[in-house]
C-alpha cells in the first residue's frame, strides 16, 4: 500500500528470438494496486516524466515537446483491467519507441540509463519465462492475469529467485539492464503483450502493444 500512496502522489504531481515450447499455464488473477491479496510490493517508485535519450528525436517517438519530453506522459497505465508501470526502471530515457523501425516491427520500447538501472516488475504477476534467448538475451516474461503480459529483455543478469512459476509483486527487482542477446548497447527492451500464452507460438503468438496508447490509471476511481 506504500507504493500505491507514492504512485497516487506521483500521478498528481506529474502531471528477438525463437519461441519457447508452449506450456499450459493456469489462469492468474491479481487485484488493483494495494490489494492485500497481491504478492508483496517492492520499493520501486516510477518517475513522473520521460524524455528522449540525448534530448533528440528517436525512432518511433511518441508525441514530444520542443525539449523532447514525452507529452501527456502517463507513468501508470491501465491495460484492460491490469495496472502497469509504463517504464519499469528509474531515471531512464527513451531510445526507441514502438512500431515499424526501418523495415521491421519493433514490438516494445527501449529504455536506457547511465549507469545501468535495476529493472522492476511493472505489476504483480507470475513468472512464465526467465531464460536466455538468442535475440532477447537474458529475458523475463510475466503473466499479470486477464490476458496481459510483460517482457523484459537484454538484461545483464536475472535476479536470484526469478524463475518460472514464482509469484512476484509490483516493483520487485527482476535483474539489471544490460546488452545480452541481439543488442549493441546497454538498454532495456520492454514489451506489453496481450492475448493467450497457451497458443502454438507461446509468447511470440501474443499481441505486442504500444505502452503509450493506454489511458492513465485513475487512482481516485480505481480504474
Amino acid at each position: 500500500m506504500r507504493w500505491l500512496a507514492c504512485l497516487a502522489a506521483l500521478a498528481m504531481a506529474a502531471a528477438c528470438a525463437g519461441s519457447p515450447k508452449p506450456v499450459t499455464v493456469r489462469t492468474v488473477q491479481y487485484g488493483p494496486p494495494g490489494d492485500p491479496g497481491n504478492p508483496p510490493s517492492g520499493e520501486f517508485q516510477p518517475n513522473a516524466y520521460l524524455r528522449s535519450c540525448g534530448g533528440i528525436y528517436v525512432t518511433n517517438a511518441p508525441p514530444m515537446d520542443s525539449d523532447f519530453w514525452v507529452t501527456d506522459y502517463k507513468p501508470i497505465i491501465i491495460v484492460g483491467s491490469v495496472v502497469l508501470a509504463t517504464a519499469p526502471a528509474n531515471d531512464v530515457c527513451l531510445s526507441s519507441g514502438f512500431g515499424i523501425r526501418s523495415t521491421r516491427r519493433h514490438d516494445g520500447i527501449d529504455l536506457q540509463s547511465v549507469p545501468a538501472s535495476t529493472i522492476y516488475a511493472a505489476a504483480p504477476g507470475r513468472i512464465l519465462e526467465a531464460r536466455v534467448s538468442t535475440g532477447y538475451g537474458n529475458q523475463v516474461l510475466i503473466d499479470h492475469g486477464r490476458g496481459v503480459y510483460t517482457r523484459y529483455a537484454h538484461l545483464a543478469w536475472i535476479a536470484e529467485g526469478i524463475a518460472p512459476g514464482v509469484e512476484i509483486g509490483f516493483g520487485q527487482p527482476l535483474g539489471m539492464m544490460g546488452k545480452s542477446g541481439n543488442a549493441t548497447a546497454i538498454h532495456l527492451h520492454y514489451e506489453i503483450l496481450t492475448g493467450d500464452y497457451n497458443n502454438p507460438r507461446g509468447s511470440k503468438g501474443l499481441n505486442p502493444r504500444d505502452p503509450f496508447e493506454f489511458p492513465a490509471y485513475d487512482f481516485e476511481a480505481g480504474s
